[in-house]
């Protein structure tokens, strides 16, 4: 039997779905039968701090795009975005001095609004004062999640045209699936040129652009805000266990070959032999975190999301597809298939 507790692989504020209700109700499409199809209702929508998994915002977002029969609604998604809906991140941007530093404290704090299982975004600067920040989007691709590299690339373009109606586009823009049959539209959207099949989700502000003031600084409320943002994000992590904060190192880092204890010790800041004794503390060993953490991620794949059994085997672990079958079976009595019927998003 399946349990109810939160799905691994992430989950999003619900601020993101009121975001796309109302890009439903801008097209002239009432929301409410597609909020109750998701279980999402008024009380949900207006709970402080409420979230959904990555795995439920991807087929609400898909079933947004049947209703309206367009494809890249999530480029809508992020034009309907509005720095409040962005939560303390977003207000903290909005009083950032530059539209540059605004972009790197809307990602620096992006667990605030929602959290990967897999990977984080993040942002760098060039010598010469540009900004490149990328977005980490759960892969590989297919229809059910490519809005979601939509909404959020453009939900940042949003912001910043937000902060200064005159903000030049970005010099470039990177998106890393295939390139859809309206392209055109993504040019069109963010004014500059867009590249397909890229190795990351990037968004890349040029020097004179990154340095341009906000026209709603201010540096005191700005100060305040990051330092709640902090407090919260230090909160977020030091409310971990070791054996939490290993399973999320392991979750980062699982390919298709899981990380050694090696790499995780080093990504965590300690040793080996520091990490093995702190947990022998909390009763569990660096090899049954491990397992554990291959088979959630992939009950997490085979109930929440499309992919091919071939994909999930590689994102969890295992050398080969029959690898993977029978490890599941061993784990759930009964194949992925099997499982993905009576327990998967179909359902």
């Amino acid at each position: 039997m399946v349990n109810s507790r939160a799905n691994r692989l992430g989950d999003i504020s619900i601020n993101h779905v009121a975001v796309m209700a109302r890009t439903l109700r801008n097209r002239g499409h009432e929301p409410g039968p597609w909020l109750a199809r998701y279980r999402v209702s008024r009380r949900l929508l207006n709970t402080p701090g409420a979230r959904i998994s990555i795995p439920r915002f991807m087929r609400m977002g898909h079933a947004a795009i049947q209703i309206t029969g367009d494809p890249a609604l999530g480029l809508d998604f992020g034009h309907h975005t509005r720095m409040t809906d962005l939560g303390l991140a977003g207000m903290a941007a909005a009083s950032a001095p530059s539209l540059g530093e605004a972009l790197e404290t809307l990602v620096r704090y992006e667990r605030l609004m929602s959290y990967n299982s897999r990977g984080q975004s993040h942002t760098s600067r060039e010598a010469d004062g540009g900004l490149n920040a990328v977005f980490y989007s759960i892969s590989p691709y297919n229809r059910y999640n490519c809005f979601v590299v939509d909404s959020i690339l453009a939900g940042w373009m949003a912001l910043l045209r937000e902060l200064d109606e005159q903000a030049p586009p970005p010099s470039k823009v990177n998106i890393e699936y295939a390139e859809p049959p309206n392209a055109r539209r993504y040019t069109q959207w963010f004014g500059s040129p867009v590249s397909f099949k890229a190795t990351h989700n990037r968004v890349e502000l040029a020097p004179e652009t990154a340095s341009r003031p906000n026209r709603l600084a201010q540096s005191a409320l700005f100060q305040e805000l990051c330092q709640y943002c902090e407090t919260e994000r230090q909160r977020l992590a030091w409310g971990q266990s070791t054996t939490e904060r290993v399973r999320e190192a392991i979750a980062q880092r699982m390919g298709s070959t899981p990380p050694t204890m090696g790499a995780v010790a080093l990504a965590l800041g300690t040793t080996e032999w520091g990490l093995r004794r702190a947990l022998e503390q909390e009763g569990i060993t660096y090899r049954t975190l491990v397992d554990q953490t291959r088979r959630e991620l992939a009950e997490d794949y085979v109930r929440g999301t499309p992919l091919s059994f071939s994909d999930i085997a590689s994102l969890v672990g295992f050398a080969n597809p029959s690898a993977f079958h029978g490890a599941f079976r061993r784990w759930y009595r009964c194949s992925p298939g099997r499982y993905r019927r009576r327990y998967g998003m179909a359902r």
